[in-house]
Parts: C-alpha cells; sequence; structure tokens
C-alpha cells in the first residue's frame, strides 16, 4: 500500500508540474538539420541520377578503314556529344585499350558485330556499347555478339557491390568521428587519430565480411581481395580524417559540412551508381578529384582490371589524406597558439597593474 500511495504522489507531482515551454528560436534551430538534409539529398541525387546519358564515351571501331570511318560518321552525326569513336584496324591494340580503361568499349565489324564491353567498369557503359553495335549490326544483316573483358561475379549482377562497400566505408569513417566528438570530448588529437586508424581497419574487414555472404568475392583473385580492403581501409581513413578536421572547425555545426563532403557530393560523384561518363558536367567534373571516385576508381581497377588504371585512384585518396592531417595540423597550431595567449595574458595584467 506504502508503495502504492508513493507512486500515486509522483503522479500527482508530474502532473502538477508545468510543461517546460521551449522557444520557438530552439526549435527552429533544431529543424534546420533535417530540412538541410531534405534539400541536399532531393538537390544532389536528382539533379545527378534524373538523367543518365553518355558525354563523350571512348570508342573503338576495329574493321576495313574505309567501313569504319563512314560508321563513325554515322553514328557522331546520329548522336552528337554521346560518343568519341577510334576506327582503326588494331583489334588486339583497341582490346588492349579496354583492358587499361582507355576506352570504354570496342565494336569489331566482320561476319558478325561483337561488342567487346567491360561491365566491371559499369553496366550501364556496357549497355550502351551493346546499343550502339545493334543498329550497325541491323544494317547490315547481321547479328551482335557480346565478349565481356571484365565480367561482374556472379553474386553482383547490378555492379552495385562496389559501390555498397565504398558507402558502408564511408559511414564508418565519419559515424567514428561523430561519435569520438560525443564521448571523447578532451581526447588528445592524436589518441583520436590513433582511434580513427584502428578503426579505418577494422571496419572495412568487417564490412567485406558481411556483404561478401551476398555477393561473394567479386569474382576477384586472393590478391585483388587484399588490394580491395587495403584500398577500402585508405578510404574510410580518408574520410573520416577530412571529417574529424571538420568537426575541429566547425564545432556543433560541422554535421552539415561533413554530410556535405561525405555524402551528398561524394556518393553522386563517385561513379558507382552512374558512371562518370554519363553525368551531367558538375559531377563529372567533381568525379575527377573527390573523395569517393577515388575509392571507386582504385576498387574497379584491382578488382575487374589486373590493376591497370590504379595509379589515378590512389593519387586522390593520398591527396585527401593529405588534405585532412594538414586541416588537422592547422587546427592544432591555432588551437596550441590560443592556450599559449591565454597562459600569457594573466602574467600580462599583473605587469600592467
Amino acid at each position: 500500500m506504502a508503495e502504492q500511495h508513493g507512486t500515486n504522489d509522483l503522479e500527482e507531482l508530474t502532473a502538477a508540474a508545468p510543461a517546460r515551454a521551449i522557444p520557438l528560436a530552439m526549435i527552429a534551430k533544431g529543424m534546420a538539420f533535417p530540412v538541410f538534409f531534405v534539400v541536399m539529398f532531393a538537390l544532389c541525387y536528382v539533379s545527378a541520377f534524373h538523367n543518365p546519358v553518355p558525354h563523350n564515351v571512348q570508342l573503338a571501331l576495329v574493321g576495313p578503314a574505309q567501313q569504319t570511318s563512314m560508321i563513325a560518321d554515322q553514328i557522331a552525326q546520329s548522336s552528337p556529344g554521346a560518343f568519341e569513336i577510334t576506327a582503326t584496324t588494331d583489334r588486339a591494340g583497341a582490346l588492349e585499350d579496354l583492358g587499361a580503361q582507355r576506352v570504354a568499349g570496342v565494336i569489331e565489324l566482320g561476319p558478325t558485330v561483337t561488342a567487346h564491353i567491360a561491365s566491371g567498369g559499369g553496366i550501364t557503359v556496357a549497355q550502351a556499347v551493346e546499343h550502339v553495335a545493334q543498329p550497325l549490326a541491323d544494317g547490315l544483316g547481321t547479328t551482335v555478339t557480346v565478349q565481356d573483358a571484365a565480367p561482374l561475379g556472379a553474386g553482383d549482377s547490378t555492379g552495385m557491390g562496389l559501390f555498397y562497400f565504398m558507402i558502408v566505408c564511408t559511414i564508418g569513417g565519419y559515424i567514428t568521428v561523430m561519435v569520438l566528438s560525443q564521448v571523447a570530448v578532451g581526447m588528445t588529437l592524436r589518441r583520436q587519430v590513433g582511434i580513427l586508424g584502428a578503426m579505418s581497419a577494422g571496419l572495412p574487414l568487417l564490412a567485406y565480411a558481411v556483404s561478401s555472404i551476398f555477393v561473394g568475392a567479386y569474382g576477384a583473385s586472393a590478391a585483388g581481395l587484399v588490394a580491395l580492403l587495403l584500398i577500402g581501409m585508405a578510404y574510410t581513413f580518408a574520410v573520416g580524417l577530412v571529417s574529424l578536421g571538420l568537426n575541429k572547425l566547425a564545432g556543433q555545426s560541422a554535421i552539415f559540412l561533413i554530410m556535405t563532403f561525405a555524402i551528398f557530393l561524394n556518393f553522386p560523384s563517385a561513379g558507382g551508381a552512374i558512371p562518370a561518363s554519363f553525368l551531367p558536367g558538375f559531377w563529372n567534373g567533381m568525379h575527377s578529384f573527390w573523395v569517393g571516385s577515388g575509392a571507386m576508381q582504385s576498387m574497379r581497377s584491382v578488382i575487374f582490371f589486373g590493376g591497370s588504371g590504379l595509379g589515378t585512384g590512389l593519387l586522390i585518396l593520398g591527396g585527401w589524406i593529405v588534405v585532412g592531417a594538414l586541416l588537422l595540423l592547422a587546427l592544432d597550431q591555432r588551437g596550441r597558439r590560443r592556450v599559449t595567449a591565454a597562459a600569457e595574458q594573466p602574467g600580462e595584467l599583473v605587469a600592467a597593474r
């Protein structure tokens, strides 16, 4: 009975306590982030993905010189700006260019029209090559044969597996920083970077272990998988390092900068969902240097193209790690100067007296 009586007293006190009025300005400030998220998500993703069409996709057309030259002109006139076609009689050289990612596809004229594609470089591009080859075959009264120089793994028919892996690594990098900013406010920068490094090493391993249940090993060799995991670690660290710098730079407002850097500008420009050659001009330009693009280019190179073209992607990733490190170094030096100035100020006041 006593316990019941105590409960009733608590309920009466709670009911009697007036609700605390929350200022409208505070509510508006709190709603700024969901509004920002919705606007940026719609703006960035819809503008990048709403109308994927080819822009200067590099193709090689193999066959007799007079025939290929005429067909190349016809394609250029029927699809202005969509393809850049190189006519050649060198079949081996054209296929080498495909394997080195210097061209997106090779169309070979002969008894049948053969479309040499590289699905690992983007399923949308591979389909575009086939769509160019089909009317040629129809016009020549023959059929199309498709040969894939960089096929996707058996468990990844859409070619999105690496993009999903990159997304998980991205989230792991910036979430680590966001958690550290909440639970380790007074932690030294060196220790924060150390924890970020440890998480950057472990999270991609965990991401691959889980995702491989569904997509397998992407059809890669053991060496390719090791390279993939190392790239995932470097990318996670790059995202985390820049996020750590932005967090120290902007404090409570850092979430806006971090989400813009890691999500809104990063995923549309990465070339994972839509290949770079099918993105509008702004996003295609972002693909040439943004951090997610470096990850996607590097991952595709080691999984599907035997490491060809790896240097470009690694250069982008390395550049962002340097950017993050320099940002942190500059902020750390600024903090040290402020501490020194604050420590010297009392002595200056005493001397003035």
